[in-house]
């Protein structure tokens, strides 16, 4: 047998570390040492248990047994042979009583669980049901205590026996993270445990970055160095603790909202209706808003117990406010789209100009006619403070703000996501109703206009400068525009002829128009021989006409959160009224906008909030305002449809959903205003305030020369109307097969690719003469790893003997054996003799090892040399 040539001194200077290492005192110093950072990490995690989970737990035999269970397994690692057998007997004795009593320790987990979603929602509401005759303590403090025995081999193990940062560390952090998640807080004692434990824990394997947690000394030093970490993070948490106002960690309510909507908007993820899933998920990320509706792709409406806004008032509304955060004007292929500036429609090329240009918004027709036409109907200002970021804002209806910038006639942006202000007229309760009853009426304007601003916005609207009269339709009197209250009078005039001259038109064109579809036909053709008769044409026709549209739908179907999905085959409308008869609030309101459409009423589909009397009567009083608090339970959507000079208005088509802005129809009617024609003298002898054009023109210029008051032209919601995901059936089966394909090549691809940087990585390591002390230590575990491969273990006896059995041992085996004569002699004269190796030896040892890998991956069957090559990256 061929021997192993090492210098004297170098033997004698081993022999003497190795006697003073030996020493039984200073090797249980280190364990000694990792048994305290083992009570941390298990003792933190029991209270963990205790905070998050124990209220059915009974702690009186919970916490003996949990610290029976504690002294077992850490005294099991103190001993000289066979410890890890004994360790893994243990836990499969666990395994075994876990699937014995299975049904309780099922039991115990619903139990536990429902605890912490309670605590979480502030509800009553068990997530499971349990039957009350269950003995729900006996199962969970069963539960709770397989778990942290279970937990004590893990901590003991993994902290004495075989230290490991990793997996200790994540499963205390993954155990505390539910709670964390539904923002549970966790106690002072519990938190400053683990923050010990996961900090001693990274001091103890410090040293493994050097590849020198093999050596004794350095053992004992990391162990030193670890505890003495997790005593420091202890004295400061206490510290802060206790002369602080700190009482226990729990994640910010934004990083639990943020969580929840990824995770509801993952679990909806449809690969048949992939476009709405991903945006979905990047709405909820807050990559942006989400601009199309997908319709009948959700089986079951979920409702949340948690608020979604918060609104502070100086007032409360006198009727119900409607809330509206996303306007639908297109439809087709059951999706709602929203608006784009190159629609091409009537008027569009007067609209749309002074929609990019002017502040002069359809979004304020409804504030600025109110105000003008009853100045005494008085306002209320509505701070909205968004609980969740989706992307979308809200703004109430016949309101008006400075603080946002406008998209098109549909949308806007604030300034501040995080808050905004609205000013909102007091509408009163039988509006729609007053203005069912009344038709605008004509005011005549002359129109020399003289100022630049004026006369470039009525050019874009087409209207003459000569002089002669103009005549618009609205719903107030000259004498209104005179009187109404200041900041309205500027914007009221422009407003009145871009509704009129235009926008009341375009409105009829673009928001009557239909898709051709035969599903739709039969929807109309089932529709009461009295509205397939009707073509209403004054606002109180079509006011009857939406009455009856209503009345209709609640006939046909009946309000179920839980309709099931629309089958892709099938027209979402279609399905709805003929074949399922029922749906909830989208259903109705994408029936009835689709119908009212149909008789050539102008209508819009909505989503937003509803808050009625019961959420108005729960407001709370607040440095002199009154706190809304909006629950997710009143998201709604509904329907809108415009009324000429005033604006868009809401109606309710969803059954047992009539709010108190809209009576019902028989409500009283009120006499309507005969329909006049003034014209207005802008003399001055004539008038006591400024003359019209006087007002259009302090609105204009300001706006026209003013960059914070000129709608940005960037803004505009550009872009065609995204595919709405449906897939054929033998098309989708080819889209998973793709699917799967792909993300199989990609596992494989990155196997690989991971497997080729494992690869670099070591021959860079090995053959790197700058840090030679870093190869050979490299050299040294590599040489480590194969040999386990073979089947031989160091067993911590001497490493010249160790040497000489390595060789004996792969001589055996017919492997080369001269990889472990060169290394292992390499790194003691290194280590005890200060020698670093030459750039020759280096390259010899380094091929010497590749050739052992080589040998042994050569005897190795398919499923081994997968394992070896693929998973171990050791060839």
């Amino acid at each position: 047998m061929k021997k192993t040539h090492v210098p004297c001194s170098l033997k004698i200077e081993e022999e003497a570390v190795r006697y003073d290492l030996d020493n039984p005192t200073k090797r249980n110093t280190a364990k000694l040492l990792q048994l305290f950072l083992t009570a941390l990490g298990y003792f933190g995690s029991v209270l963990v248990i205790c905070d998050l989970y124990g209220t059915n737990i009974r702690k009186g035999i919970f916490l003996p047994l949990a610290v029976g269970g504690f002294l077992l397994a850490s005294l099991l690692q103190f001993l000289p042979k066979h410890s890890g057998k004994l360790t893994l007997g243990f836990v499969l004795v666990l395994l075994g009583m876990s699937a014995l009593f299975s049904k309780q320790i099922v039991l115990g987990f619903h139990a536990i669980f429902n605890v912490v979603y309670q605590t979480a929602h502030n509800t009553n509401i068990a997530y499971f049901q349990i039957a009350k005759r269950a003995n729900i303590t006996f199962a969970a403090t069963l539960t709770g205590t397989l778990v942290a025995e279970l937990l004590a081999f893990l901590f003991a193990f993994f902290t004495i026996r075989k230290p490991h940062f990793t997996l200790p560390t994540a499963v205390s952090f993954l155990l505390a993270e539910p709670g964390l998640y539904l923002g549970i807080p966790v106690s002072v004692p519990a938190m400053g445990l683990l923050l010990a434990y996961w900090g001693g824990m990274l001091a103890l394997r410090f040293p493994a970055l050097w590849g020198r947690e093999k050596i004794r000394c350095t053992q004992r030093t990391s162990a030193i160095g670890g505890s003495l970490t997790a005593l420091l993070i202890l004295l400061v948490y206490g510290t802060v603790s206790l002369t602080g106002t700190w009482q226990g960690y729990s994640r910010p309510e934004s990083d639990k909202l943020r969580r929840q909507e990824i995770s509801e908007s993952l679990a909806d993820f449809d690969i048949q209706n992939l476009p709405q899933s991903i945006r979905k998920i990047a709405a909820a990320i807050g990559m942006g808003n989400n601009q199309t509706v997908t319709l009948g792709n959700t089986a079951k409406q979920r409702i949340y117990d948690r608020t979604d806004l918060k609104l502070t008032l100086d007032d409360l509304p006198e009727s119900t406010m409607y809330l509206k955060s996303y306007t639908g004007s297109t439809y087709g292929k059951n999706c709602w789209d929203t608006l784009t500036s190159d629609t091409e429609a009537v008027n569009s090329d007067m609209v749309f100009p002074i929609l990019e240009s002017y502040d002069c918004n359809p979004q304020n027709f409804p504030f600025l006619f109110q105000q003008t036409s009853e100045p005494d109907s008085g306002t209320y200002h509505c701070t909205i403070t968004p609980q969740r970021r989706d992307g979308r804002y809200y703004q109430p209806y016949a309101a008006f703000s400075s603080d946002v910038s406008y998209l098109e006639d549909v949308d806007f942006r604030p300034k501040s996501r995080d808050s905004y202000d609205w000013t909102a007229a007091q509408l009163p309760p039988e509006i729609l109703s007053v203005l069912s009853q009344q038709e605008p009426a004509s005011i005549s304007f002359n129109s020399s206009w003289s100022n630049d601003a004026v006369r470039s916005f009525m050019d874009i609207l087409h209207v003459p400068s000569n002089g002669s009269d103009v005549t618009i339709s609205t719903r107030f009197s000259a004498n209104q525009i005179a009187t109404a209250p200041d900041g309205v009078q500027g914007k009221v005039i422009p407003a009145a002829f871009l509704e009129s001259v235009a926008y009341r038109d375009f409105a009829a064109d673009v928001y009557t128009r239909l898709p051709e579809s035969e599903a739709l036909d039969a929807v109309y053709a089932a529709m009461p021989e009295s509205l397939q008769n009707a073509h209403p044409q004054t606002t109180q026709e079509r006011y009857a006409a939406l009455c009856e549209i209503r009345a209709w739908l609640s006939e046909q179907a009946e309000y179920d959160l839980a309709p099931g999905k629309t089958p892709r085959n099938r027209d979402y409308v279609n399905f709805f009224l003929l074949e399922n008869h029922k749906g909830y609030c989208m259903h109705f309101a994408t029936a009835g906008t689709i119908l009212a459409r149909h008789l050539g009423i102008p209508a819009r589909y909505c989503e937003g909030y509803l808050v009625d009397s019961e959420v108005l009567n729960s407001a709370s009083i607040r440095d002199g305002r009154y706190v809304v608090n909006v629950p997710n339970k009143k998201a709604h959507a509904w329907c809108e449809f415009y009324i000429d000079g005033y604006g868009w208005l809401p109606f309710e088509m969803t059954p047992g959903y009539t709010a108190e802005l809209q009576p019902d129809s028989d409500t009283e009617e009120v006499p309507s205003e005969p329909s006049t024609e003034t014209t207005v003298d802008t003399t001055p002898e004539n008038n006591t305030s400024a003359t019209p054009e006087e007002m259009t023109s302090a609105a204009l210029t300001s706006t026209e020369i003013s960059d914070s008051m000129a709608a940005p032209k960037d803004n505009t919601i550009a872009g065609s109307k995204p595919a709405d995901g449906s897939i054929p059936g033998f098309a989708a089966v080819a889209v998973r097969l793709l699917i799967w394909a792909i993300c199989i090549g990609l596992f494989i691809g990155a196997a690989v690719l991971l497997r080729l940087l494992h690869v670099r990585y070591r021959q860079n390591v090995f053959l790197d003469t700058r840090h030679p002390r870093q190869a050979v230590h490299a050299m040294y575990r590599y040489l480590f790893r194969l040999l386990r491969w073979t089947g031989l273990r160091f067993r911590q006896e001497p490493l010249l003997e160790f040497c000489e059995k390595a060789v004996q041992h792969l001589r055996q085996q017919k492997l080369p054996a001269t990889a472990p004569e060169q290394i292992i002699p390499m790194i003691l004269a290194m280590e005890f003799g200060k020698q670093d190796p030459e750039m020759a030896e280096q390259r010899q040892a380094a091929a010497e090892a590749s050739a052992l890998a080589d040998a042994i991956f050569k005897r190795c069957n398919p499923l081994k040399r997968f394992c070896m090559k693929y998973l171990l990256h050791l060839i």
